[in-house]
This record gives structure tokens, sequence and C-alpha cells, in this order.
């Protein structure tokens, strides 16, 4: 089961969790300060324990307005992509 935009589903996937329960329900505007809440434990951060080591490529897209919330807090020990939810490579 997906949303049918890109931050709900990652935070789905991430948390396992419905976006009722997460409170991710739709895109994350970049300026505003949002982002999933740092209560919810992500799975890279039960692989963590469990002696796995996790990497992110790509896009985050579940906030960046505090350094915690960004992907190398949250559970992955590497990060390399971009925050926001869309880039543009031509330009």
């Amino acid at each position: 089961y997906v949303q049918s935009v890109c931050s709900p589903s990652r935070a789905t996937f991430l948390t396992g969790r419905y976006p009722i329960h997460h409170t991710v329900n739709d895109w994350l505007v970049p300026g505003f300060a949002t982002a999933l809440p740092l209560n919810e434990t992500l799975l890279p951060e039960l692989l963590a324990e469990a002696g796995y080591s996790s990497h992110a490529v790509g896009k985050w897209h579940l906030g960046f307005h505090k350094w915690a919330h960004t992907p190398t807090f949250r559970g992955f020990q590497t990060f390399f992509g971009f925050y926001t939810g869309g880039e543009d490579y031509f330009q």
C-alpha cells in the first residue's frame, strides 16, 4: 500500500507504520519546518542495533530543517543524494 506522493510512502517504508500514525500525510514543502517526527524509529536504526550498516543513496524528502532530521542522524551511516523532493540536473 502506497500513497500518491513520495514523502508518506517513504516514511511508511522506513517506519513500517501507516501515514495516519507517523503524521507524514503529504509531501513535505521545502522552506517549512516539517519532517518525519524524531520519535519514530526507522528501519536503519533497527538494523544498526542488529549489527548491520545502512547507507542511503538518492532522495531523502523526510525533512532537513535540523540536522537531527537528516539521514545520517536517523540511522544511516552515510548518505549521498539530496534532501528535497526533486532536482533539476540540467540547469
